[in-house]
């Protein structure tokens, strides 16, 4: 199964899934993405995310801790964004949904699909 059908398939599991996507951790460009908001709204929550990841880093290396940011959640008053870096693949894996979708529910899907998206990447990069 290729990473688009992935996502498609995420995004049919969880309900109030708003956008999935694969994006680069350095750039904020998404190498695959699936949206049922418009495009350019997920395309922006994708780069400021990426954003996060930067400054995050950061802020761990102040404070003498590890550089590795293990994922990162924003709940706000309309959605909730929660992403995933995929290991080793310069990529993190971003999924956003509306607020009545458990943050819970969310990461029980991400858990269940992780490897299978981690190896989609992999496999593009071949």
């Amino acid at each position: 199964m290729g990473l688009f059908e992935l996502l498609k398939g995420v995004s049919n599991e969880l309900p109030g899934c708003l956008s999935t996507s694969i994006v680069g951790l350095e750039d904020g460009l998404p190498l695959a993405s699936v949206s049922n908001s418009e495009d350019d709204a997920a395309a922006a929550a994708d780069a400021f995310h990426s954003d996060l990841y930067g400054n995050a880093a950061r802020a761990l290396k102040e404070m003498g801790a590890s550089k590795t940011v293990g994922g990162i959640v924003v709940h706000g008053g309309e959605a909730t964004f929660v992403s995933l870096p995929l290991a080793d693949t310069g990529f993190f894996w971003h999924v956003v949904t509306d607020v009545k979708t458990t943050l819970g529910f969310t990461q029980a899907v991400m858990r269940k699909f992780e490897d299978d998206v981690t190896a989609g990447v992999v496999e593009l990069f071949r």
